[in-house]
């Protein structure tokens, strides 16, 4: 199962040390205004090599758009874009060609599949995220064009026991970009950059939450049933490897937040901006679980990974959310309306 989406659909292919990784993106309407740059700028939010806090693996994640664009707009053919590998160091994993790593998808991906590429994870690689972000730039081109109200912007809210407050509505993902952290509390995120760092000498790994807020969605977005918003954006991140739970509305939210609201409810926010499956027309506030990385101790010291991965997730939970809401914005558009 590697499409995601019923009428705005991604396709991912590639391994973390083949040639290339890829997208294709069906549905996406023609004549929105798409440049190779927006989808680089969203990539570069993502790469390894950024800051001290992540993996060293220094790859320039450069996209090719290979169909589906002319003169910088949408065709409303399938978008293929692909990024080429180019600084793999596939003998570090020559190992695990017949040792399975604890706590990786190695053991149970040997089982299903009885072959499997070893190198960095394969398949299995968060290298894979790059691909949603891919998707989710175009997603957000789309919305940009048709929506332009809608904001999404997921920070990093907890690295081990640190936990941020919730920002004052009006955050931007330049704010968010500020600290190599991604946590936009000046308070704690130099704190959370010292424990990341302090991991990484020691071979340890560390886990926390980033949280996705969503300004500006229509009314009645979603379906009431089976495709409820909460459900579908939980089997979005849910399908990200090290997120272990979603929950709507962080605890502290109301207290922070609580003011008048709209027609729905008294209290703004108190319910994540979803209720009986819909978008409610306020802010939905969402906030993802992450276990710390598996590789820990001597393998990776001497290897390239990420210490703490949320740092470079946080562009991936915005493509995954966005792709969501432009699946459903299609759905919606292609319904008649009764009168």
């Amino acid at each position: 199962m590697n499409t995601f989406g019923t009428l705005f659909r991604l396709t991912t292919f590639g391994e973390s040390h083949g040639p290339a990784l890829g997208s294709v993106i069906d549905g996406c309407p023609a004549g929105v205004p798409l440049t190779r740059e927006m989808i680089q700028a969203a990539l570069d939010r993502r790469r390894p090599g950024q800051s001290a806090l992540v993996t060293p693996r220094n790859e320039p994640d450069t996209v090719e758009i290979l169909s589906g664009v002319f003169e910088d707009k949408t065709l409303g053919t399938p978008i293929a874009a692909i990024v080429r590998n180019a600084n793999q160091r596939s003998q570090d994993y020559n190992q695990l060609a017949s040792v399975d790593r604890p706590g990786h998808a190695d053991a149970v991906w040997r089982e299903r599949y009885k072959h499997r590429d070893h190198r960095g994870g394969g398949r299995t690689s968060g290298r894979e995220t790059l691909c949603r972000v891919i998707g989710g730039a175009i997603a957000e081109a789309y919305l940009a064009r048709d929506l332009p109200s809608i904001s999404t912007v997921a920070y990093v809210s907890q690295v081990g026991e640190l936990v941020a407050p919730v920002p004052s509505p009006g955050l931007t993902r330049a704010m968010v970009d500020a600290h190599p952290t991604r946590c936009p509390d000046a308070a704690v995120r130099e704190e959370m950059a010292r424990q990341i760092l302090a991991a990484k000498e020691a071979g340890d790994s560390l886990g926390g939450s980033i949280d996705v807020r969503v300004e500006g969605l229509p009314v009645g977005l979603g379906e009431p049933i089976f495709g409820k918003l909460k459900a579908l954006i939980a089997q979005a991140l849910g399908s990200i490897g090290a997120v272990t739970g979603v929950v709507w509305g962080p605890p502290d939210l109301i207290q922070r937040l609580g003011q008048p609201g709209t027609k729905f409810h008294a209290v703004k926010d108190a319910y994540g901006g979803i209720q009986g499956g819909l978008a409610n027309g306020e802010p939905m506030q969402v906030r993802a679980f992450f276990k710390p990385p598996a590789t820990l101790a001597d393998h990776a010291k001497g290897g390239r990974h990420d210490p703490c991965i949320m740092p470079r997730a946080v562009p991936v939970l915005e493509a995954m959310v966005s792709l969501v809401i432009a699946d459903l914005v299609q759905q919606l558009n292609a319904r008649p309306h009764s009168a």
